[in-house]
């Protein structure tokens, strides 16, 4: 006979199998439960919209915690007052005071109910409860009646920015057919999103549901407008904040509501609910998160402008042997926590030869010459490491070899040139200089980067004498030095709140101009102390200044971000507080970002990705050694070359590039060092450096590198190919680094590395002419280029194609054109 079963197929037969061992292994997690967590451990029901959402943990054997809101039985000790659903979900029918006890196996628990105010006709806030059914169904989002010109002549403001212009669109437009005071259910506002008659938005919600009975109610009790004293939400709580999980378990969240009167209340049930990482945790409009695979995801939670994230992090295996990975420092200790919580494991340390090469292009954006190479790989001091880091940062204790400053100084300069966008065509040559050399100088110093900070932001004077102040001439207005201080010296991103309340952060447009009003007393005018041609100006203040809310139409006094505004104003010049708050060791916001940003430029890959998007709902990989990051930067008096020295002398920054085959999609957890293109001005005098050449560039000396150019309009084919970034942007996404084909192509077949090659005073010719072994020369190739010495497989592959050359000099140069093209010279690794 046959059987349904042994007609199965193999691939159905695995699907169950599957299916089975997980639900095997989501048991055999539970095992017998020891205790049980009950969230909250009291419930107030304060009328009859309110709603709470029970989550109730158990602590297994084995010390896991566990989801069981939807396994647990409950027992109210009178069904009349409250209904609860089989999720845990719980509401008020009645007035009065029961017990309710909650059964898993043999545990039990009680915890009491109090219900208040339930009235025939409940009172329905339009700020409060209209509103959050309003950003829960999407109504007001980007895509629908949110967007700039509304749908179907139905606007409101986005994501409910502003409650009292949606007012009248709502219960007034188009002849009051929206809502109907004499039969609620007639109202469009509830007949579109249930699809009663047609809607492009299709259906948003059921009749059964929450958010109809609070539209339906709210229209019943005559639908009352806004009423500006009521309490508004300042602050979410969210539980769990982060929890480990295991492949496809589950787990329930409550979101809880902070008020400005210190009031709370439940909003799981109209909160918003988002997974930044889909195919590692997903999440339903329920707040019911599933661990979909291994790795680490964040869910957002959004409710009346504020947000946060509750952390999933899903093991890639359960136990690791973390036993020969010795921590340095406590960069060390931080990741080696990560590792164990993901159950990762970390690449083998990199060679000598990999990282003399790594820290000098990371640190200098110079390749090392072959004989350091040679030296260090040839060294047998035990912390030679350590020493030619303190070496590159010129903080050795012999002074004599604390020779890299020029080369330091000018590297770092690019990047802060890079993000300070100083450019010719917004200061003129003169602007252009004063800044560079300030810049320059200041990093010669090794000046503090808060005093750097405040230096700029209070800067006025000509912008010929006193470099910094140029700032005030790259950005002009107000609001965009708002935005790029913000961006810059705090990696918050502020544009979107200008117009609207950013959709995933907790600012509005009273914050965004809050920062502006800082700037408004700031002007600049022409100054002749050049001549009338010279195109100095001079940046100074005004005595008054004040900017106007967009929407209110009111003075916006200033106002630290996140912070109440400031009443009394003693400064003439209102930048003095704002850089003394913004450089403050107490601000978080300032060690954070730069903690972060520097990491990024050493690691390939920032704590915070994007690196000048530090956000609430933009969670770092590792909280962690962000803090201590921090930290350690304020501990040390904001001195950047202490925070690279951490970095680089940390186990975790010399470990091998070659992923473990687990680990090779990883760059946020930092199992392997984290390879990356070599930038556009570092690959053009690697080039150089290889080819013993130099690159002629207008208006500079002969010599001059890629790295010391004080601003990006050099003309250069090839930088601007590359990613060289135009420096209109405070943006780091301005530099581009993902490889493309006219790169690929440019370096490859291009005029600039076949003429570099082949150049009658290069270094193969110089070679040559010395008459060198082959031998000799092909080590020599390889260490300038890769920075070590050739396999035996790579000399007799040289070998090969100097004998299949025409001339010496040929197969030379064609062994050169291949090592820079290939990888290993592109990328630092």
């Amino acid at each position: 006979m046959t059987s349904d079963f042994s007609k199965m197929t193999i691939s159905s037969f695995q699907v169950v199998c599957a299916v089975i061992c997980s639900a095997t292994s989501l048991y055999a997690q539970r095992g017998d439960v020891v205790s049980l967590q009950i969230e909250p451990e009291r419930i107030v029901l304060g009328g009859n919209l309110d709603r709470v959402q029970l989550v109730v943990m158990g602590k297994t054997e084995s010390g896991n915690s566990i989801d069981l809101t939807r396994d647990a039985t409950y027992r109210p000790s009178d069904a009349t007052l409250v209904t609860i659903s089989k999720n845990g979900f719980v509401a008020p029918l009645k007035n009065g005071d029961i017990s309710l006890e909650i059964v898993y196996q043999k545990r039990h628990r009680k915890i009491s109910i109090s219900v208040r105010n339930v009235v025939e006709n409940p009172k329905i806030s339009y700020l409060n409860d209209v509103i959050p059914i309003l950003n829960r169904a999407g109504c007001n989002g980007g895509g629908c009646h949110g967007s700039q010109f509304g749908k179907g002549g139905f606007k409101l403001s986005l994501f409910g920015y502003a409650p009292e212009q949606d007012y009248g669109p709502l219960v007034r437009d188009r002849m009051q057919r929206r809502i109907s005071r004499l039969n609620p259910i007639d109202s469009l506002i509830l007949k579109k999103p249930t699809m009663k008659i047609s809607h492009g938005g299709g259906k948003r919600f059921l009749e059964s549901s929450f958010e109809y009975e609070i539209l339906k109610n709210w229209i019943s009790a005559g639908a009352p407008g806004l009423n500006r004293k009521e309490r508004k939400v300042v602050n979410l709580h969210v539980f769990p904040e982060e929890k480990k999980y295991r492949k496809d378990e589950r787990q329930q969240m409550q979101v809880v509501a902070v008020y400005d009167d210190g009031s709370r209340k439940d909003v799981t049930a109209t909160a918003q609910y988002d997974s930044l990482a889909g195919g590692i945790a997903k999440v339903d409009s329920h707040g019911l998160i599933t661990a979909a695979s291994s790795g680490q995801a964040a869910i957002m939670i959004r409710y009346m402008g504020q947000a946060k994230v509750s952390t999933v992090m899903t093991p890639f295996k359960e136990k690791v042997d973390l036993s020969n990975f010795k921590p340095n420092n406590f960069i060390d200790e931080h990741v080696l926590a990560k590792w164990k919580t993901l159950g990762i494991v970390p690449s083998e340390l990199c060679t000598d030869a990999e990282f003399v090469r790594r820290v000098y292009l990371d640190c200098l954006g110079t390749l090392p010459t072959p004989a350091k190479i040679r030296s260090f790989s040839n060294s047998t001091v035990k912390n030679k490491r350590k020493l030619l880091v303190d070496e590159l940062l010129g903080l050795s204790d012999d002074p004599k070899k604390n020779i890299h400053t020029e080369e330091w100084s000018a590297y770092w300069s690019l990047k802060w040139g890079d993000l300070l966008r100083n450019n010719r065509l917004k200061v003129g040559n003169g602007g252009m200089w004063a800044f560079y050399n300030w810049l320059r100088q200041s990093l010669r110093e090794n000046k503090p980067v808060d005093r750097f900070v405040r230096e700029i932001i209070t800067a006025q004077g000509s912008i010929f004498e006193n470099g910094p102040a140029n700032y005030f001439r790259i950005a002009t207005s107000p609001t965009e030095l708002a935005e790029t201080t913000a961006q810059v010296f705090l990696g918050v991103r502020m544009q979107c709140a200008k117009c609207h309340h950013h959709p995933f952060e907790v600012y509005s447009q009273a914050d965004y101009y809050g920062m502006a009003a800082f700037f408004t007393r700031v002007t600049t005018k022409r100054s002749v102390e050049f001549g009338e041609l010279g195109g100095d100006f001079v940046v100074m203040l005004r005595s008054t200044g004040a900017i106007r809310h967009p929407r209110t139409r009111k003075i916006v006094p200033p106002t630290f971000l996140g912070e109440k505004p400031l009443q009394k104003m003693t400064d003439r010049d209102l930048r003095q507080p704002l850089a003394k708050w913004i450089t403050s060791p107490q601000n978080k916001f300032f060690a954070r970002n730069f903690a972060n940003r520097f990491w990024g430029y050493y690691m390939g890959s920032a704590l915070v990705e994007s690196i000048d998007d530090m956000r609430a709902t933009n969670p770092p990989s590792n909280p962690e050694l962000l803090d201590a990051l921090a930290d350690y930067l304020v501990q040390n008096k904001f001195d950047l070359k202490q925070l690279m020295r951490a970095i680089m002398n940390s186990r975790v920054y010399q470990l091998s590039s070659k992923p473990r085959p687990e680990n090779r999609q990883d760059r946020r957890f930092y199992t392997h060092y984290n390879v990356k293109r070599l930038p556009a001005e570092v690959l053009l005098d690697s080039i150089n450096f290889a080819c013993g050449t130099q690159e002629r560039f207008p208006g500079v000396s002969i010599g001059t590198r890629a790295i010391e150019l004080p601003d990006s309009n050099y003309t250069s084919y090839f930088l601007e190919t590359m990613g060289r970034p135009k420096r209109v942007i405070a943006c780091e996404c301005e530099r581009t680094a993902e490889p493309n084909l006219a790169q690929v192509l440019h370096v490859a077949n291009g005029e600039v590395v076949n003429r570099k090659v082949a150049d009658a005073k290069g270094r193969i010719a110089k070679l040559l002419k010395a008459k060198t072994q082959d031998r000799k020369i092909i080590d020599d190739l390889y260490l300038v280029t890769f920075s070590r010495p050739p396999t035996k497989d790579e000399q007799a592959h040289c070998k090969t194609i100097l004998e299949n050359s025409k001339n010496r000099k040929e197969g030379f140069e064609d062994i050169l054109w291949a090592l820079l093209n290939s990888r290993e010279f592109l990328f630092n690794h």
